[in-house]
């Protein structure tokens, strides 16, 4: 049986690059599963932040960064209204002290579901008698 390398000459590109397949044919792998795989391909003995690393390589180059999905929440919402009119997108956003903008929260209804959700309830009237004891009596 041949020794195995140290792993060095495998760099975060060239693990990366081996890691799209597979997490194209399995997106949960970890990367302690895609480290044995490579290793049990592979004649290397690699460390899990180098295979950490070019896994979350791989999924920027699958998927795109976070920051480019931030960029798209407008244009998924604009193509939603504009495909489901009468739709509710909401997109909330905060923004730090250093002026930066970050993604908070969305909302989304489409039209269909809602119209849908309101035919199929029947209307419903609660009320609650739950009185308040203990420390605050009410």
């Amino acid at each position: 049986m041949q020794a195995q390398a140290k792993g060095k000459e495998a760099t975060k590109g060239w693990i990366a690059d081996r890691a799209k397949p597979l997490l194209q044919s399995n997106p949960g792998m970890t990367a302690k599963k895609m480290k044995d795989h490579l290793e049990h391909q592979f004649p290397l003995k690699l460390s899990y932040n180098k295979v950490w690393e070019g896994r979350q390589r791989a999924l920027e180059g699958l998927h795109g960064t976070w920051e480019d999905g931030f960029k798209m929440l407008w244009s998924f919402k604009a193509e939603l209204e504009a495909t489901c009119p009468g739709s509710i997108v909401e997109i909330d956003c905060k923004k730090k002290k250093d002026g930066r903008v970050y993604f908070s929260r969305m909302f989304v209804a489409i039209k269909a579901c809602v119209d849908g959700f309101l035919v199929g309830c029947r209307p419903y009237l609660g009320v609650d008698s739950t009185h308040l004891t203990g420390k605050y009596n009410g």
